[in-house]
């Protein structure tokens, strides 16, 4: 899950504003949601004045005194008074009191009773089964001086009733407290009733004359309306097993701390000692809510270790949360090893003593939680215990009840399928947070499915499930559920056959032992699939009774592909782990949505794709080359992107296998294009040529033969050549038959050692006489592009510059020639604008250039730096310049007449800081640009391809790919970020100094898949020294508009000094205009510190407060202070003005 916690900045009065509607809001939240008392109105019933004074009088005293006050709720009370008497019993007499409501009280509903008596007493009855060992250690026997009865009772008629002589420990009787420290005692019959009788009675050990008073205040129950929000009512503690309590245990818990309104004040519930070491022990602490709430409610528990210096999983395990229903019956159950995610930042915060706040989402009704403090068999691990700060119920349906721990739900994004049927219902679930989320019809918010291996302090292993309701779905027809797990597991799933032979070659220790299971079940209920990833579903195939795959949609998000062999209406998905021992290991198995596809546009684009392999049967280390990199890059909207194919060292009859699929079957004389490239600097061959196939699929079924690449020309040119080039190549293939999948992979059929070189996939398309190649849109709202070709020099398909296809493109030349730059030659294209374009706005020209040297110059000022230190060739063998002009044509002609040179650049110099007016940058495709933003106006750029003439005779010409050049015109001041790059600054170092610094993916921090980031890291950089990621918008935003920020760290090692580490800026063209302020880590009253140690998912609104259209994200190394641990930055985004929802919808905090 990704979990989330919203931050607010205002640059100005209005977070003042916010914050004191927050309080405001606070303040009234004890209104708004309590529930309605229902007093009694009547006594009833008293017991006689037949009180003696002493044996010479007075007589006939009261034994109930102020009687009425009960009828009050306030803090006046009727005294019950009980004594054994004089000599023998003589003159003995109790107390007690009847009081009716004034009408009959429904079966199984709450009522409560204020009491006050003995405090010993009371702390007894408040220890449950515990009460005996309590009392003894205050001096109390149950059964000793004083005896509290109270009877429910229909009219004359006892419905129930118990006495403290046995405890009030049953599931219907009750002895609690509330928020303020008074104590009830509260009963629940099975029956309806309109009275409760109360008795003060004497015990066995009151001595004669002694009498013994109890004080009642008031009796009520609560309406059924409201009580669904805030801080339970009333809390009790328990304990079983060879626990052992002090006196000091005892007067130090403050029960009542962990429901008041102080979130600095708490409970502490620890045993000083294990009186039995053989005997598993625990200690609990219960909440009681006044009513069962909604399945919708969601519950908050800040906790604390008892001191700091004690955490440990053992102990983190041995700690958890049980919510029960209105029946008392057990309904959830959570670790709080599994609650944390086994975070160990998390667990650093609790070993030095800080506090931290837990979210729960049941998803079902609960009316008790109870937090648990587990030992050991043999083991005292509870010490000095765990203290409870707060414990808090929302709803989001009810007014003023949202959680603040938990972010809005996310916007939904565009789904892989054309027209989705999602399940809307569940019929089942069990240990799952937000249930509701996987069927609530948003793709990006998601159910949590808990699964633990179990402990040997708390119990076996348990898993959690969700059983989705599909309506009615054919045989045959695939159900994709989207998912989120551990990385290792989907990657090795995402193999198939492949992914199994490394799970087989890890001893299963991530697959065997941490599993997903998926069942299918027909409208009678009954079960028709069951597989598991244990064995990879059953291989690629599955079994008769169908077959899922891990699949990727083309932006990366993982789904299971489910297909039954039989008509189906509802799947589960369950979440298992396994292990050896019971370790608290635990996993999360995220579940958003689950559909199938009832569209039928024959000419929808590939949507899904995986990968497989057979034959091979090397070490894991061997292994580790062998696959497909980035599968769904084959899919994607970017043409320059490719997956990579790889079969690394393997023997004879091995084979890796891409899969891509379509949601439809291919038409009579559909065609598939096919581009690819094999890997430039390998030594190629036609035999080595022969062992890349191409086959066709029905289902599961082979169409026609295997093809190999030469089929796919469509002239017999010399393929060999092709590839000898570099560049890609495009082929295309006519399936005999209908089709609707599609595997482009490698075979090794030659001798042992000698492998095909690695194979890039740039695309794989469908078309035909009803279904035209698609032409890709441009990414831009409005745009103004190139009118004219000023001029060009060793430039191919220039045309293709001017056209609609965002995907066509030109090529520039160059070469060295013969040595000392000899017939060298260049390659250039200039493009003009039919008008100026203003200072300061951006032109991208969407380039193709050597990948290893893009992403050193997306670095900006450090890709030069490494550059030059590394190898000063790596930039200067093969660069490009650019240069922006403003010219003036001649009317008629339509030739230059004069040209001014604004600004220039080239890839193989140094730009230390980087280059304000030209930059390299991608999209959120990952499409790469040359940004140009002159500060004069301008209205051509020219690009020149350039190889270094000192390489020689053995140099081989280079090209470039130029697509184009656009700007933006939309006014629209909401438009999504469009680019992103980052550089340092400060950098004055050697290339070992920057190892482990930059941006890992840039462009997933802009792109549609929430399940992407970019990770900023400063690595072992000197002080001074910084990193930064540079998000642009097209537009310029507006004073009010907000920036939208979701990130998270690596978590631990943040202080008030080390957060100062993390920069958050807002420019307007290249001028910084403001900067987010941590202060000392508390915003709004939340402890930002800790949820960045915590390793949580942050959603920051950052309001600027002034017009901005960048934002940078960063990390600098400060004096003295620790380095800021690495950002993973999920997206950057604008709020206008306008309804928007933020970041996925899990359990940290947001403060708006």
């Amino acid at each position: 899950m990704k979990f989330n916690n919203t931050i607010y900045n205002n640059l100005g009065q209005f977070a003042k504003l916010m914050l004191f509607m927050g309080v405001l809001l606070l303040t009234s939240q004890h209104q708004t949601w309590a529930q309605t008392k229902v007093l009694v109105d009547n006594v009833s019933a008293i017991s006689p004045n037949d009180k003696v004074g002493g044996l010479f009088g007075p007589y006939n005293m009261p034994t109930v005194i102020d009687p009425n006050n009960t009828l009050v709720d306030d803090d006046n009370y009727a005294r019950l008074l009980a004594s054994p008497g004089l000599v023998a019993g003589i003159a003995s007499y109790d107390g007690f009191i009847e009081l009716e409501f004034p009408a009959t009280v429904p079966a199984n509903t709450w009522s409560y009773v204020r009491m006050e008596g003995d405090a010993s007493l009371f702390d007894a009855l408040l220890g449950g089964s515990l009460g005996n060992l309590v009392g003894g250690l205050l001096g109390v026997v149950l059964t000793g001086e004083q005896v509290i009865t109270i009877d429910a009772r229909m009219g004359s008629t006892s419905v129930l009733s118990r006495s403290s002589t046995s405890g009030f420990t049953e599931d219907d009787v009750r002895f609690i407290q509330d928020a303020l420290g008074n104590n009830y005692l509260a009963i629940r019959p099975n029956q309806a009733y309109d009275r409760l009788r109360i008795n003060n009675d004497i015990g066995s050990l009151v001595g004669v004359g002694n009498e013994v008073e109890l004080d009642v205040y008031s009796a009520f129950y609560f309406d059924s309306v409201g009580g669904e929000c805030g801080r339970p009512f009333a809390t009790s503690f328990d304990g079983d097993g060879g626990i052992g309590i002090s006196l000091l245990d005892v007067q130090n818990q403050n029960l009542n701390n962990a429901i008041d309104t102080d979130l600095n004040t708490y409970s502490s519930l620890q045993s000083g000692s294990i009186v039995d070491l053989s005997v598993a022990s625990s200690l609990q602490q219960s909440f009681y809510f006044s009513s069962p709430g909604s399945d919708d409610n969601t519950l908050n528990i800040k906790i604390a270790l008892g001191s700091s210096g004690l955490a440990s999983v053992d102990l983190i395990s041995g700690i958890q949360v049980l919510l029960y229903d209105e029946d008392d019956a057990l309904i959830y159950t959570r670790s709080l090893q599994s609650g944390l995610l086994n975070d160990a930042s998390a667990l650093g915060l609790l070993d030095n003593g800080d506090p931290i706040t837990v979210t729960f989402a049941p998803g079902i009704a609960f009316s008790r939680a109870v937090v648990k403090l587990n030992s050991l068999l043999g083991v005292d691990v509870i010490g000095d215990g765990i203290k409870i700060y707060d414990v808090q119920r929302y709803d989001e349906d009810v007014t003023g009840c949202d959680n603040p721990l938990i972010a809005a739900l996310p916007t939904a994004t565009t789904g892989p399928l054309e027209m989705p049927s999602c399940a809307a219902s569940l019929l089942d679930f069990e240990n799952v947070d937000f249930p509701g989320y996987a069927v609530d019809g948003n793709n990006e918010s998601y159910a949590v499915l808990n699964a633990d291996a179990g402990n040997l302090l708390t119990s076996g292993p348990s898993s959690g499930f969700v059983k989705m309701d599909l309506g009615s779905v054919n045989a045959g027809q695939i159900t994709y559920v989207r998912i989120g797990y551990d990385d290792d597991v989907l990657d090795r799933l995402l193999g198939g056959t492949l992914g199994q032979l490394v799970g087989n070659l890890a001893n299963d220790l991530l697959l065997g032992n941490q599993y997903i299971q998926v069942q299918a079940y027909d409208a009678g209920n009954t079960e028709i699939l069951n597989l598991t990833s244990q064995d990879f579903f059953g291989g690629a195939n599955g079994n008769a009774s169908g077959n899922v795959t891990l699949v990727e949609d083309n932006i990366g998000r993982p789904y299971l592909a489910i297909k039954p062999s039989a008509a189906y209406s509802s799947i589960q998905i369950t979440n298992h782990v396994t292990a050896v021992l019971p370790t608290g290991k635990q996993s999360a198995l995220h579940v958003y949505n689950a559909c199938f596809e009832t569209g039928t546009e024959p000419c929808f684009s590939a949507n899904f794709t995986s990968y497989t392999g057979s034959g091979i049967s090397l070490s894991l280390a061997e292994l580790s080359t062998a696959g497909v990199t980035n599968p769904y890059r084959a899919i994607n909207e970017n043409s320059s992107d490719y997956s990579e194919i790889n079969l690394g060292v393997a023997g004879v009859a091995a084979s890796v296998y891409q899969s891509v699929y379509f949601s439809q079957p291919s038409q009579t004389g559909d065609h598939v294009k096919i581009r690819l490239s094999l890997e430039p600097s390998a030594l190629l061959s036609l035999d080595l040529l022969g062992t890349y196939k191409i086959k066709f699929y029905n289902g599961s079924t082979q169409v026609g033969p295997d093809y190999n690449l030469q089929s796919g020309l469509i002239n017999n040119i010399d393929l060999l050549g092709l590839f000898g080039s570099g560049g890609s190549v495009t082929l295309d293939f006519e399936s005999p038959g209908i089709f609707d999948r599609v595997d482009v992979g490698v075979e090794s059929l030659v001798a042992v050692g000698t492998t095909a070189p690695p194979m890039r996939l740039y695309e794989v398309s469908r078309y035909g006489d009803a279904c035209p190649i698609v032409i890709t849109p441009s990414p831009f709202e409005d745009s103004l592009c190139l009118s004219k070709i000023v001029d060009s020099e060793n430039a191919d398909e220039l045309q293709n510059l001017t056209d609609e296809d965002f995907d066509s493109y030109a090529t520039l030349n160059s070469g060295a020639g013969f040595l000392l730059g000899s017939n060298q030659f260049q390659g250039f294209v200039e493009m003009g604008y039919d008008q100026d374009v203003a200072a300061g706005v951006t032109t991208y020209v969407r380039i193709d250039f050597d990948t290893s040297i893009l992403e050193g110059l997306i670095s900006g000022s450090l890709g030069n730096l490494v550059s030059g230190v590394l190898n000063g060739l790596v930039l200067g063998d093969h660069y490009f310049q650019v240069d922006v002009k403003n010219n003036t044509y001649d009317v008629s002609t339509g030739d230059v007449t004069s040209s001014t040179t604004i600004a220039s650049a080239s890839s193989n110099a140094a730009s230390v800081g980087g280059n304000n007016m030209i930059r390299v940058v991608q999209d959120a495709a990952g499409r790469y640009y040359i940004a140009v933003t002159p500060d004069q106006a301008y209205n051509a750029i020219r690009i020149t391809d350039v190889t270094n003439s000192a390489l020689g005779l053995l140099a081989q010409p280079n090209t470039m790919n130029v697509y184009g050049m656009c700007t933006e015109i939309s006014e629209d001041r909401c438009l999504d970020a469009f680019a992103t790059s980052y550089e340092y600054s400060g950098l004055n170092l050697s290339v070992n100094d920057v190892s482990g610094a930059g941006v890992t993916n840039p462009s997933y921090a802009i792109d549609d898949n929430t399940q992407h980031y970019s990770e900023i890291s400063n690595g072992t950089l000197a002080v001074g020294t910084s990193t930064k990621q540079w998000i642009f918008f097209n537009t310029v935003s507006n004073s009010s508009d907000i920036a939208v920020i979701k990130f998270k760290t690596g978590g631990g090692g943040v202080d008030v000094d080390v957060l100062g580490g993390l920069q958050i800026k807002a420019y307007l063209g290249n001028t910084e205009v403001a900067v987010f302020d941590f202060g000392d880590g508390i915003i709004n009253g939340l402890n930002v510190i800790n949820l960045l140690n915590n390793g949580d998912t942050v959603s920051l609104n950052f309001r600027p407060g002034v017009n901005f259209d960048r934002i940078s994200v960063g990390v600098e190394t400060l004096v003295g202070v620790a380095v800021f641990p690495p950002v993973h930055l999920y997206g950057v985004n604008k709020l206008c003005n306008r309804s928007y929802l933020i970041t996925n919808p899990m359990i940290y905090q947001k403060v708006n």
